[in-house]
């Protein structure tokens, strides 16, 4: 998503309003994949007299990945506020700051920032959920209900590593 930030910076101090969407690329978290939704993004935009802009707003969206206990598909809500400086003339190569030039700034790496952000550090396909504990009778061993145990082949080599 790109504004243009020409009338703001036309006329310092003035707020201008924006909103739109904007498309963020799978992200790979601690081994574990996240797709997000398009995000919802609106705000404000204002120009300073040096022709800094600064940008307050809101991202709102919904994440997807597997549920932290049984590996079906989970989804939350995301959202968070942000209140950002994009310096003219900036170096865009920065990861600390948030540049522009000319009259168009993007805030594509700032929507992806504050939605990461705000995701939850687990993901429940449900609040109560037992994990694999659900799907397996406890009469069975694992391997009699049909369903593999994600650590099964661990279990195995330390059968094997206290059998020697």
């Amino acid at each position: 998503m790109e504004l243009d930030v020409s009338r703001a910076l036309a006329r310092p101090g003035q707020e201008f309003p924006f909103s739109g969407t904007q498309a963020i690329a799978d992200q790979e978290i601690y081994g574990t994949v996240v797709r997000l939704d398009d995000c919802a993004v609106e705000g404000t935009f204002m120009a300073d007299d040096e022709g800094n802009i600064s940008v307050r707003g809101r991202v709102d969206t919904v994440a997807h990945a597997p549920c932290a206990n049984c590996l079906q598909e989970a989804s939350a809500r995301v959202g968070n506020e942000f209140d950002e400086e994009f310096i003219r003339n900036g170096d865009p190569e920065d990861d600390e700051i948030f540049a522009y030039e000319g009259h168009r700034l993007s805030l594509d790496k700032l929507v992806m920032s504050y939605a990461v952000m705000a995701l939850p550090i687990r993901f429940l396909c449900r609040e109560d959920c037992p994990g694999f504990e659900e799907y397996l009778d406890r009469t069975e061993s694992p391997e009699e209900s049909g369903i593999q145990h994600p650590f099964a082949g661990l279990r195995q080599l330390l059968d094997q590593m206290e059998e020697v």
